[in-house]
């Protein structure tokens, strides 16, 4: 009898301390609500790498509507870099798009506002393929 409340202490014992060390208790392991942040806006530059830093702590996706812009990589997770690649602006006017962040579950949602400065007047940019010696 008494070997048996040893074991019925030691099993209550063992049970306490697993519920008091549980995640429950612990306010800093609930999982905290996705975020991802980022610069409102952004002009590309015509002279360098266009990056955006992302702070995030969770997963998340990139999109844009456009075929002139593009995001390397579209998706990550935590902090990131993303290189922006515009081709060249020669609409004659700045031209405007929005970059859309989503996390995972597609619960959070940011937007960056992007402008791209037209290209100047006596520039010639050519296009991937494009013949660089214009006739």
């Amino acid at each position: 009898m008494i070997e048996m409340m040893k074991k019925t202490t030691i099993f209550l014992l063992m049970m306490v301390a697993l519920v008091a060390c549980g995640d429950d208790d612990d306010p800093d392991s609930a999982k905290k609500p996705d975020y991802i942040a980022a610069s409102e806006e952004l002009t590309l530059s015509e002279t360098q790498d266009n990056i955006l830093s992302i702070k995030s702590n969770c997963k998340w996706h990139l999109y844009v509507e456009v075929d002139w812009l593009s995001l390397d990589p579209a998706s990550g997770e935590g902090n990131g870099k993303v290189t922006i690649t515009a081709k060249p602006n020669k609409t004659g006017d700045i031209r405007q798009t929005t970059i859309y962040m989503r996390n995972e579950d597609n619960t959070v949602e940011r937007t960056v506002i992007v402008y791209q400065k037209k290209a100047a007047d006596n520039s010639f940019v050519p296009e991937p393929g494009e013949n660089p010696f214009p006739e």
